[in-house]
Protein backbone atom coordinates (compact mmCIF):
# COMPACT_ATOMS: atom_id res chain seq x y z
CA UNK A 1 0.00 0.00 0.00
CA UNK A 2 3.29 2.50 0.63
CA UNK A 3 4.58 1.67 -2.83
CA UNK A 4 0.57 2.39 -4.14
CA UNK A 5 0.45 5.59 -2.33
CA UNK A 6 4.00 6.97 -4.16
CA UNK A 7 2.57 6.14 -7.78
CA UNK A 8 -0.57 7.74 -6.64
CA UNK A 9 1.58 11.00 -5.72
CA UNK A 10 3.77 10.23 -8.31
CA UNK A 11 1.10 10.39 -10.76
CA UNK A 12 -0.32 13.61 -9.36
CA UNK A 13 -4.02 13.23 -10.27
CA UNK A 14 -6.20 15.69 -10.63
CA UNK A 15 -9.24 13.64 -9.32
CA UNK A 16 -10.01 10.16 -8.06
CA UNK A 17 -12.89 7.71 -8.73
CA UNK A 18 -13.39 4.62 -6.46
CA UNK A 19 -15.43 1.76 -6.68
CA UNK A 20 -16.72 0.12 -3.84
CA UNK A 21 -18.75 -2.71 -3.40
CA UNK A 22 -19.67 -1.47 0.06
CA UNK A 23 -21.98 1.60 -1.06
CA UNK A 24 -25.56 1.96 -1.75
CA UNK A 25 -26.76 -0.67 -4.22
CA UNK A 26 -29.53 -0.76 -6.83
CA UNK A 27 -30.53 -3.91 -8.28
CA UNK A 28 -29.49 -3.95 -11.72
CA UNK A 29 -27.97 -0.56 -11.41
CA UNK A 30 -24.31 0.90 -10.98
CA UNK A 31 -24.75 3.82 -8.20
CA UNK A 32 -22.92 7.13 -8.66
CA UNK A 33 -22.69 9.28 -5.99
CA UNK A 34 -23.47 13.07 -7.44
CA UNK A 35 -23.90 14.98 -3.82
CA UNK A 36 -21.62 17.73 -3.71
CA UNK A 37 -19.39 16.16 -0.78
CA UNK A 38 -19.32 12.97 0.95
CA UNK A 39 -18.53 12.20 4.56
CA UNK A 40 -17.40 9.60 6.26
CA UNK A 41 -15.44 8.35 9.87
CA UNK A 42 -12.76 6.14 9.75
CA UNK A 43 -11.42 5.34 13.50
CA UNK A 44 -9.94 8.63 14.63
CA UNK A 45 -9.90 10.11 10.86
CA UNK A 46 -12.61 11.58 9.39
CA UNK A 47 -13.61 12.21 5.37
CA UNK A 48 -15.21 15.48 4.30
CA UNK A 49 -14.12 14.92 -0.14
CA UNK A 50 -15.68 17.29 -2.72
CA UNK A 51 -17.19 15.22 -5.37
CA UNK A 52 -15.94 16.09 -9.11
CA UNK A 53 -19.69 16.63 -10.01
CA UNK A 54 -18.56 17.43 -14.08
CA UNK A 55 -16.81 14.63 -14.26
CA UNK A 56 -19.43 12.64 -12.59
CA UNK A 57 -22.03 13.87 -14.56
CA UNK A 58 -19.90 13.43 -17.88
CA UNK A 59 -19.25 9.47 -16.59
CA UNK A 60 -23.32 9.28 -16.36
CA UNK A 61 -24.29 10.78 -19.56
CA UNK A 62 -21.46 8.93 -21.10
CA UNK A 63 -22.57 5.84 -19.98
CA UNK A 64 -26.47 6.95 -20.06
CA UNK A 65 -25.85 6.77 -24.00
CA UNK A 66 -24.40 3.52 -24.20
CA UNK A 67 -27.35 1.91 -22.13
CA UNK A 68 -26.04 1.09 -19.04
CA UNK A 69 -27.76 0.77 -15.98
CA UNK A 70 -26.52 3.88 -13.92
CA UNK A 71 -28.41 5.67 -10.78
CA UNK A 72 -27.57 8.87 -9.26
CA UNK A 73 -27.45 9.15 -5.42
CA UNK A 74 -28.06 12.82 -5.08
CA UNK A 75 -29.50 14.59 -1.34
CA UNK A 76 -32.65 15.47 -0.10
CA UNK A 77 -31.13 18.71 1.33
CA UNK A 78 -28.41 20.75 -0.35
CA UNK A 79 -25.48 20.39 1.99
CA UNK A 80 -26.15 16.77 2.44
CA UNK A 81 -23.25 14.47 2.29
CA UNK A 82 -23.37 10.74 0.38
CA UNK A 83 -21.95 8.10 3.55
CA UNK A 84 -18.49 7.20 2.73
CA UNK A 85 -18.27 3.00 3.47
CA UNK A 86 -15.13 1.08 4.44
CA UNK A 87 -14.52 0.72 1.03
CA UNK A 88 -13.89 3.83 0.28
CA UNK A 89 -12.35 5.24 3.60
CA UNK A 90 -9.65 2.69 3.94
CA UNK A 91 -8.32 3.31 0.26
CA UNK A 92 -7.84 7.26 0.76
CA UNK A 93 -6.84 6.60 4.56
CA UNK A 94 -3.75 4.55 2.69
CA UNK A 95 -3.49 5.78 -0.50
CA UNK A 96 -3.50 9.37 -0.14
CA UNK A 97 -1.19 11.75 1.78
CA UNK A 98 -4.10 14.39 2.43
CA UNK A 99 -7.22 12.13 2.37
CA UNK A 100 -9.34 14.69 0.99
CA UNK A 101 -7.62 16.86 -0.69
CA UNK A 102 -8.49 15.54 -4.39
CA UNK A 103 -12.35 15.95 -5.81
CA UNK A 104 -13.77 12.33 -5.45
CA UNK A 105 -16.39 10.36 -7.14
CA UNK A 106 -17.99 6.83 -5.52
CA UNK A 107 -19.63 4.51 -7.59
CA UNK A 108 -21.09 0.68 -6.42
CA UNK A 109 -22.12 -1.42 -9.18
CA UNK A 110 -24.70 -4.05 -8.07
CA UNK A 111 -23.62 -7.86 -8.97
CA UNK A 112 -26.38 -8.39 -11.43
CA UNK A 113 -25.31 -5.70 -13.75
CA UNK A 114 -23.98 -7.63 -16.98
CA UNK A 115 -20.21 -8.17 -17.66
CA UNK A 116 -20.81 -6.21 -20.80
CA UNK A 117 -22.03 -3.34 -18.93
CA UNK A 118 -19.25 -3.42 -16.21
CA UNK A 119 -16.66 -3.30 -18.68
CA UNK A 120 -18.63 -0.79 -20.55
CA UNK A 121 -18.73 1.12 -17.27
CA UNK A 122 -14.72 1.95 -17.21
CA UNK A 123 -14.79 2.79 -21.07
CA UNK A 124 -17.58 5.20 -20.27
CA UNK A 125 -14.99 6.53 -17.10
CA UNK A 126 -12.22 7.02 -20.09
CA UNK A 127 -14.47 8.47 -22.47
CA UNK A 128 -15.54 11.32 -19.49
CA UNK A 129 -12.19 11.69 -17.97
CA UNK A 130 -11.05 12.75 -21.61
CA UNK A 131 -13.65 14.88 -22.27
CA UNK A 132 -13.32 17.12 -19.15
CA UNK A 133 -9.74 16.72 -19.90
CA UNK A 134 -9.04 15.29 -16.18
CA UNK A 135 -6.16 13.01 -15.16
CA UNK A 136 -8.22 10.22 -13.28
CA UNK A 137 -6.83 7.87 -10.63
CA UNK A 138 -9.32 4.89 -10.29
CA UNK A 139 -9.27 2.62 -6.94
CA UNK A 140 -10.95 -0.54 -7.49
CA UNK A 141 -12.16 -1.31 -3.76
CA UNK A 142 -12.25 -4.95 -3.02
CA UNK A 143 -11.56 -7.75 -1.46
CA UNK A 144 -10.87 -10.96 -2.50
CA UNK A 145 -12.79 -14.75 -1.05
CA UNK A 146 -14.07 -14.26 2.54
CA UNK A 147 -14.31 -18.26 3.01
CA UNK A 148 -10.75 -18.81 4.46
CA UNK A 149 -11.27 -19.51 7.66
CA UNK A 150 -14.10 -21.67 9.04
CA UNK A 151 -14.37 -19.82 12.40
CA UNK A 152 -15.15 -16.80 10.12
CA UNK A 153 -18.48 -14.77 9.47
CA UNK A 154 -19.39 -16.69 6.39
CA UNK A 155 -17.70 -20.45 6.84
CA UNK A 156 -15.38 -22.02 5.22
CA UNK A 157 -15.27 -21.98 1.30
CA UNK A 158 -12.66 -24.14 -0.38
CA UNK A 159 -13.46 -22.04 -3.46
CA UNK A 160 -12.09 -18.99 -2.05
CA UNK A 161 -8.63 -20.58 -2.50
CA UNK A 162 -9.22 -21.02 -6.32
CA UNK A 163 -10.51 -17.33 -6.47
CA UNK A 164 -8.06 -15.37 -5.46
CA UNK A 165 -5.53 -18.26 -6.98
CA UNK A 166 -7.23 -17.41 -10.39
CA UNK A 167 -7.29 -13.65 -10.02
CA UNK A 168 -3.96 -13.73 -8.70
CA UNK A 169 -2.48 -15.32 -11.97
CA UNK A 170 -4.74 -13.48 -13.82
CA UNK A 171 -2.84 -10.13 -12.51
CA UNK A 172 0.43 -11.51 -13.07
CA UNK A 173 -0.23 -12.53 -16.68
CA UNK A 174 -1.59 -9.33 -17.32
CA UNK A 175 -4.32 -10.52 -18.65
CA UNK A 176 -7.91 -9.14 -16.86
CA UNK A 177 -10.01 -10.28 -19.82
CA UNK A 178 -9.67 -13.88 -19.04
CA UNK A 179 -12.28 -13.27 -16.16
CA UNK A 180 -14.88 -13.09 -18.44
CA UNK A 181 -14.60 -16.53 -19.04
CA UNK A 182 -15.01 -17.10 -15.42
CA UNK A 183 -18.40 -19.06 -14.53
CA UNK A 184 -21.30 -17.08 -13.95
CA UNK A 185 -21.48 -18.42 -10.01
CA UNK A 186 -17.48 -18.49 -9.65
CA UNK A 187 -17.34 -15.26 -7.94
CA UNK A 188 -20.18 -15.86 -5.67
CA UNK A 189 -19.45 -19.09 -4.69
CA UNK A 190 -15.57 -17.81 -3.55
CA UNK A 191 -18.09 -15.03 -1.10
CA UNK A 192 -15.55 -12.37 -3.15
CA UNK A 193 -16.54 -9.09 -3.27
CA UNK A 194 -13.73 -7.94 -6.29
CA UNK A 195 -14.84 -9.28 -9.28
CA UNK A 196 -17.49 -6.84 -10.29
CA UNK A 197 -15.65 -4.09 -9.91
CA UNK A 198 -12.28 -5.42 -11.46
CA UNK A 199 -14.07 -6.23 -14.34
CA UNK A 200 -13.91 -2.00 -14.82
CA UNK A 201 -10.35 -2.35 -15.48
CA UNK A 202 -10.92 -4.42 -17.99
CA UNK A 203 -12.96 -1.50 -20.31
CA UNK A 204 -10.25 1.40 -18.58
CA UNK A 205 -7.50 -0.81 -20.13
CA UNK A 206 -9.34 -1.14 -23.88
CA UNK A 207 -8.34 2.34 -24.15
CA UNK A 208 -5.41 3.29 -21.92
CA UNK A 209 -2.22 1.63 -22.04
CA UNK A 210 -2.53 0.63 -18.27
CA UNK A 211 -0.16 -2.52 -17.40
CA UNK A 212 -1.07 -4.57 -14.28
CA UNK A 213 1.58 -4.86 -11.54
CA UNK A 214 1.11 -7.74 -8.65
CA UNK A 215 2.24 -6.95 -5.13
CA UNK A 216 0.90 -8.52 -2.68
CA UNK A 217 -1.46 -10.94 -1.74
CA UNK A 218 -2.21 -11.77 2.30
CA UNK A 219 -4.83 -13.41 3.98
CA UNK A 220 -6.11 -11.56 6.68
CA UNK A 221 -7.55 -14.70 8.92
CA UNK A 222 -11.04 -15.30 6.74
CA UNK A 223 -10.84 -13.32 3.76
CA UNK A 224 -7.77 -12.27 0.52
CA UNK A 225 -6.24 -8.61 0.09
CA UNK A 226 -4.51 -8.36 -3.32
CA UNK A 227 -2.71 -4.84 -3.80
CA UNK A 228 -2.32 -4.19 -7.54
CA UNK A 229 -1.24 -1.43 -9.58
CA UNK A 230 -1.52 -0.28 -13.24
CA UNK A 231 0.39 1.66 -14.75
CA UNK A 232 1.63 3.11 -17.90
CA UNK A 233 5.01 2.40 -19.52
CA UNK A 234 6.07 5.58 -18.74
CA UNK A 235 5.14 5.37 -14.63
Amino acid sequence: MRRMRGSLETARPDCVAILTPHGYGVEGQITLGMTETGYGELDDLTFEVQTDLVLGAAWRETAVERGIPVTSLVAEKPDGALPLDWGVTIPLALLTPTPFALPTVVACPARDVSRTHLVEWGEALVAAAAQTDRRVALIISADQGHGHAADGPYGFAPASALYDSAMQAALEADDLPRLLSWPDDYAETALADSYWQTLTLVGVQKHCPLHAHFLAYEIDHYFGLICAEFLTSEE
